[in-house]
């Protein structure tokens, strides 16, 4: 029974290290932390000098729940820092360069379509729309972004926000749901 369990962690340690191995390859000045999980990597496109810090876990799709699509694409010199989520299922997660993420974010281009009839949760039908973040954006720590939400050059995120709408170029939005708070003078 132990050699079995052993075995099992093992079997496991050595598919991660493979999975991380092969992205390393394909994207040699990737800096990757510790337990960063990439499920279905040929879907993962990274620009230069991207940072994924630990406990990172980027699921680019290809399950049979969202009909095999997704995809997550971060640009140039990104910071995704530790305990970050992005959920590339069904639809795409396009990221610009110089992201700078702190831990926790949660971005997800699928959801549970709660407007049809649930009769088997494990069916349950699913909205999947594109999540796109523009070029030099801050977002804080535990901000979650929701699928089909477009956020624009230079904005800044608020820590703790659920972002359900747009967020224009250069605006500062915070709160639950996240509502514009201002926008940044950048001349």
């Amino acid at each position: 029974m132990l050699f079995k369990i052993l075995y099992a962690h093992l079997k496991k340690y050595v598919a991660g290290y493979l999975s991380i191995s092969r992205v390393m390859k394909r994207y040699p000045t990737t800096i990757i932390g510790k337990r960063v999980d990439i499920i279905n990597q040929s879907k993962l496109e990274l620009g230069k000098k991207v940072s994924l810090q630990d406990n990172v876990i980027l699921h680019c799709g290809g399950a049979e729940w969202c009909n095999y699509e997704g995809s997550i694409k971060i640009g140039s010199q990104s910071v995704i820092s530790s305990l970050c989520v992005f959920w590339g299922c069904g639809a795409n997660i396009i990221i610009g360069k110089n992201f700078d993420c702190a831990p926790g974010v949660k971005i997800y281009a699928s959801r549970t379509d709660y407007d049809k009839k649930i009769e088997y949760p494990a069916l349950n039908p699913h909205v999947f729309e594109d999540v796109i973040i523009g070029d030099n954006v801050i977002c804080y720590t535990n901000a979650v972004i929701s699928p089909g939400v477009k956020i624009g050059n230079g904005a800044v995120i608020g820590a703790n926000s659920l972002v359900l709408e747009d967020v224009p170029e250069n605006a500062i939005v915070g709160g639950s749901p996240a509502k514009v708070l201002r926008i940044l003078d950048r001349n």
